[in-house]
């Protein structure tokens, strides 16, 4: 893969995406296999939008193995880095942190494709806050427990700790590493699709969004106790 940086910030975006036969599965009491899958790729041409139209990344990479996530990525004008099955997140992101830096990328800002609400604002001011500060900024989840979004520079600084209570997994690391560590609040992005609630909050937000669009289509309002 080529890189063609042209902005003015210099930062590269990764998406990893897993396999969509497997996405989602804690929505299963409340969507079938093949709506999950729809999902999951409307999520994605979701943060892909936002992303690009924000203006703030010279490259957008989806890390993947998913031949329709594949498919999204090169829609939407991104890039693909090739992962392996079943190598995780960590390693994938690793992977693709290391050859960023291998390229002369100087921040990566990472983030997954379940924020569909993540507005180009949102990316436009965590942007400018890093900039400002470098080392590791970071967005939790609404629980405060994930991680939902994060900006390294460079993208390699710290190893990845995606899983059960990430958000201080990551700052711990970085204080261990004496890095500049700082952490941001943004409601779109922390808000990832995770389980029914989280769907239900979606489905109430206003937004244009191509995963609002398909949950209206199949009329997930009535599926709501």
């Amino acid at each position: 893969m080529k890189l063609s940086s042209h902005s003015y910030y210099f930062v590269w975006a990764l998406i990893p995406f897993k396999q969509v036969q497997k996405a989602k599965q804690r929505l299963s009491s409340i969507l079938s296999i093949e709506e999950r899958q729809i999902l999951s790729l409307r999520m994605l041409e979701d943060v892909l939008a936002a992303a690009k139209t924000s203006g703030v990344f010279d490259g957008i990479i989806v890390a993947t193995n998913c031949n329709e996530g594949i498919l999204v990525a090169s829609k939407m004008g991104a890039e693909h880095f090739e992962t392996f099955v079943d190598s995780g997140l960590n390693s994938d992101a690793m992977k693709a942190a290391n050859w960023l830096s291998l390229q002369g990328i100087k921040t990566m800002c990472l983030f997954p494709a379940d924020i569909p609400l993540v507005s180009e604002s949102e990316f436009q001011q965590i942007a400018i806050d890093h900039a400002s500060h470098q080392g590791l900024t970071i967005v939790p989840s609404h629980d405060c427990k994930g991680t939902n979004c994060m900006l390294l520079s460079p993208p390699n600084i710290l190893p990845f700790c995606f899983g059960i209570n990430s958000y201080a997994e990551h700052i711990r690391q970085g204080i261990k590493l004496n890095l500049s560590c700082q952490s941001k609040h943004f409601r779109g992005i922390a808000l990832d699709i995770d389980n029914p609630n989280d769907l239900k909050t979606l489905a109430m937000a206003t937004q244009k969004t191509q995963s609002l669009s398909y949950l209206k289509k199949i009329r997930i309002d009535l599926r709501f106790n």
